[in-house]
């Protein structure tokens, strides 16, 4: 049943999977969202309202919480998706599906009640508690999702595409969220409150759905084949494993490598791209939230949603893989953007410039990496389904941390920010 792009399937389970694809990067995606959230938090309480002035001095809680806030998140996801990897086949999928969506709920739960008290007097316990919670959302989001992989693998391949859509939606719903609260005038705790009561909402909505799902006659048919398959073809744990990784390595190494292309420049470089306009709102206010975030999510949601009607490349030969890696030209061209006090040449000094990279950027990170989830199960038998959905999560997770570590060095070569 697995990646058969005919097979009729409920609706019901496809929005499930778009559901769990939103719970994976709707909590991350609204922890950067709200940033004047954490600053406020984290401000020089003695400054009074002048905290938020442009010559504001700030502290280091506030300097270093989000390069914190990004090392813990990889850090934490990237090595409990190596080990999810390795607990699939031990662990039931419904005890870890269920088991991180609960235990995601109640961490986001702690985060938004810290929104109703004042941590003025203990700003470095604050600080300290929200990473450990950060971390400990993190431990569950990559479960959830190495697993959510695994399962989605079962299904028709309209269920990887929609969990993989999901994940992008959650990018256009927060940036959505980031614009509006722009227009209506942005009260830090207020707009924090609301980001993260939204995050519990849909974490609710996943675990909802999820339930529901488990309890059609579709799902029980699809997880007894599925069982039935693996204990025709049993094997040991560590031999699935190492069978899984010979047959899929190139593929998750292209979905790794998507991920690692990306997060080079994004959203660490071109956060720093200004427009060539003379100063306006637009220029300083809603440039960056509609042009860098919103527009790359679309680009990306978009590049997703045409692996439904589109798959080229195939997935057998280099075509795929050379079409991914051929992705680094963006990397320069990017860096050849407008921006402010920069060090780097600016050849492409248009904003018009700007927009058509930063979308095919998107679209196609969005399109290679689906393509790739799409493509895998048709590498493995029916009963290796769940431990290489795990295994290319693992692959997405490392090729994100690899990214995310080389992207300093291209800030640096961009010059004073």
């Amino acid at each position: 049943m697995a990646g058969d792009g005919s097979e009729k399937t409920p609706l019901l389970v496809t929005l499930v999977f778009y559901a769990l694809g939103m719970a994976t990067l709707l909590p991350w995606n609204f922890f950067i969202t709200a940033e004047t959230y954490w600053q406020y938090k984290l401000r020089n309480v003695s400054l009074g309202e002048a905290w938020a002035a442009s010559n504001a001095t700030l502290t280091p809680l506030q300097i270093s919480f989000t390069p914190t806030l990004v090392i813990v998140s990889n850090v934490f996801c990237t090595v409990f998706l190596l080990f999810t990897s390795a607990i699939v086949r031990r662990v039931r999928e419904m005890v870890r599906q269920l088991g991180s969506l609960v235990l995601s709920l109640a961490t986001m739960v702690l985060i938004t009640l810290f929104t109703f008290i004042d941590t003025d007097s203990w700003q470095f316990a604050f600080f300290v508690v929200t990473m450990i919670l950060i971390a400990i959302l993190n431990v569950c989001v990559a479960v959830l999702q190495g697993s959510s992989y695994g399962l989605a693998g079962l299904f028709p391949s309209a269920c990887m595409s929609g969990m993989l859509s999901g994940q992008a939606i959650s990018g256009i719903f927060s940036s959505l969220a980031r614009i509006i609260s722009l227009l209506v005038g942005e009260e830090p705790v207020a707009s924090g409150l609301v980001f993260f009561l939204i995050a519990d909402g849909f974490l609710v909505l996943s675990i909802v759905g999820y339930v529901c799902m488990t309890r059609t006659d579709y799902y029980h048919l699809v997880k007894a084949e599925a069982e039935m398959k693996e204990q025709e073809e049993a094997k040991g744990d560590m031999q699935t494993y190492v069978a899984v990784l010979k047959k899929i390595w190139l593929m998750g190494t292209t979905l790794g490598g998507t991920l690692f292309i990306t997060l080079m420049v994004y959203p660490a470089v071109v956060v720093y791209v200004t427009s060539v306009f003379p100063a306006s709102r637009w220029t300083d206010e809603f440039f960056q939230p509609t042009i860098t975030f919103l527009l790359f999510n679309v680009g990306d949601t978009l590049g997703r949603e045409v692996t439904r009607w589109l798959r080229w490349p195939r997935a057998r030969g280099w075509q795929l893989h050379v079409f991914g890696a051929a992705r680094l030209v963006f990397l320069p061209l990017l860096m050849l953007c407008h921006g402010e006090n920069k060090t780097f040449p600016t050849l492409l000094d248009h904003d018009a410039y700007y927009i058509v990279l930063i979308f095919l950027f998107a679209f196609t990170n969005g399109y290679v990496g689906t393509l790739t989830m799409i493509y895998y199960p048709s590498l493995v038998e029916p009963s290796e389904l769940e431990v290489g959905g795990a295994i290319m999560a693992a692959m997405m997770g490392i090729g994100m941390v690899l990214g995310s570590l080389l992207s300093p060095a291209f800030v640096a070569l961009w010059g004073p920010v």
